[in-house]
């Protein structure tokens, strides 16, 4: 009897060996992303596995396949898909071991591009959808929001314009921790946050300097906000330390001279190490110009933008505190290379050490990238809101708190967004959604435009 015993639970252990090694890993985790020009898909496994992915039309769908992998509880909230390509998303299982995933899309997207990175005992496959090229899209966006956001409200009612540049990318990686993971990578899913959360506000209009993982030298980051007319650029990093000890994140504005702390002074070096500036970065109109008032133009410039720089930080080291420590409590200034051009207002935020255990990790998690996006995003509407520029639909609302602004009745454009959805969502018709913003011939909209809403 006790040999037939013996045989079955042998049986039944085999058996729960068997099953247990058709199943690779498990889905602890979905995360959608969503920045000027681009959406993300964030799929964090428990195990290393090798995903695959594929585009159908008509509808458009991504199918992206998991093999010896289960779902287990991971869930992504609706609310995660408003203002994506994304409409929603369904799972189901092949060949009785591998996981298949369909994200049902508003619209075809650029070609998808498919990466993973294993770090801190889990993988992070992401996919990303953005256009052919990046930096002609986002002009193109930018440059058709403002005609419309013009037509709709009138001219000195524009958007405040910040841009966001998520540090290092491409063949520079920037930092890394001990678990391996990339400062490039968590900067720009940080980065992506700001700007969904700030686009997502009236009267602000924010962009990415890089949207995927490409290489931009530094002055290029910087000429790309002035060819869109930015009235702040914001750089985003991470950063290591020989010392496991320092924690928190640091918010830095320009200093002409020295830095206020031995470790601005060091940061400041490394970060500019990876490209070097040519010249002093101006982009003043000096020809012509005597020496003496060359510098003097140039000095006043600085000045300035510093003092809006410090407040501005001031405002977004005070968001970050309510989801983060902060290394230092003040704005710290240093010599960084991305922050020299004396006619944008600037800063430079390292969000948290990747040489610190709990820093790495939690800059890791998609869940800190948006609550640290959110809280950087929250601090420049903080800013802007009470301190608006000169021309702005923000200042007009300062200065006229108990009229309707220009335009009322206006219609913020979401990624996703036609004519006919917008139309029927605020009860009126295409024909007037077109006549009221100027839109005749079939012209296009895109995401951050503001419309006119006509009374009905």
């Amino acid at each position: 009897m006790s040999n037939v015993k013996q045989a079955v639970i042998g049986a039944l252990v085999s058996l729960v060996m068997v099953a247990g090694s058709a199943f690779a890993g498990q889905v602890s985790g979905i995360d959608i992303e969503h920045g000027s020009g681009s959406t993300a898909i964030d799929i964090t496994t428990n195990e290393t596995i090798k995903p695959s992915m594929f585009t159908l039309s008509n509808p458009a769908r991504l199918v992206v396949d998991l093999p010896e992998t289960t779902l287990g509880e991971s869930k992504v909230p609706a609310e995660q898909f408003d203002g994506t390509v994304i409409k929603n998303m369904r799972s189901g299982v092949r060949k009785g071991t591998d996981l298949r995933l369909v994200f049902d899309l508003r619209s075809t997207p650029g070609t998808p591009e498919l990466s993973t990175e294993r770090a801190g005992g889990h993988q992070t496959t992401r996919i990303t959808m953005t256009s052919t090229d990046p930096i002609e899209a986002i002009a193109e966006r930018q440059n058709t929001s403002r005609t419309v956001a013009k037509r709709a409200r009138g001219e000195g009612t524009r958007d405040v314009v910040i841009a966001i540049d998520p540090g290092h990318g491409g063949h520079d990686p920037g930092a890394h921790g001990a678990d391996g993971v990339k400062e490039k990578t968590v900067v720009l899913a940080i980065a992506r946050h700001i700007v969904a959360t700030l686009n997502q506000r009236l009267g602000f209009h924010a962009f990415l300097t890089r949207t995927g993982d490409t290489f931009i030298p530094l002055e290029d980051r910087v000429e790309i906000a002035r060819q869109h007319k930015a009235d702040f650029f914001v750089s985003v990093h991470a950063n290591t330390v020989d010392s496991p000890q320092p924690r928190g994140t640091m918010v830095f504005a320009l200093s002409p001279h020295g830095a206020t702390s031995t470790m601005a002074s060091w940061m400041a070096a490394k970060e500019n190490h990876s490209s070097m500036v040519g010249g002093d970065g101006s982009s003043l109109s000096l020809k012509g110009r005597s020496k003496v008032i060359r510098q003097t133009l140039v000095d006043l410039s600085l000045e300035s933008k510093i003092s809006d720089s410090l407040v501005a930080g001031g405002d977004v080291l005070n968001a970050i505190k309510t989801v983060n420590p902060v290394f230092k409590s003040d704005v710290e200034q240093a010599n960084f290379a991305v922050l020299r051009s004396p006619d944008i207002p600037s800063l430079l935020v390292e969000t948290d050490f990747l040489s610190n255990p709990t820093g790495e990790r939690r800059l890791a998690s998609a869940k800190f990238q948006r609550k640290m996006g959110r809280a950087i995003a929250l601090g420049l509407e903080h800013h802007f809101t009470s301190l608006p520029p000169m021309g702005t639909l923000l200042a007009w609302q300062k200065n006229h708190p108990d009229e309707a602004p220009p335009g009322a009745g206006r219609y913020k454009v979401r990624s996703g967004d036609s004519l006919s959805v917008i139309a029927a969502r605020l009860g009126t018709s295409v024909t007037a959604l077109r006549k009221a913003n100027d839109l005749s011939g079939g012209a296009p909209i895109h995401p951050g435009d503001v419309l006119s809403v006509p009374q009905a």
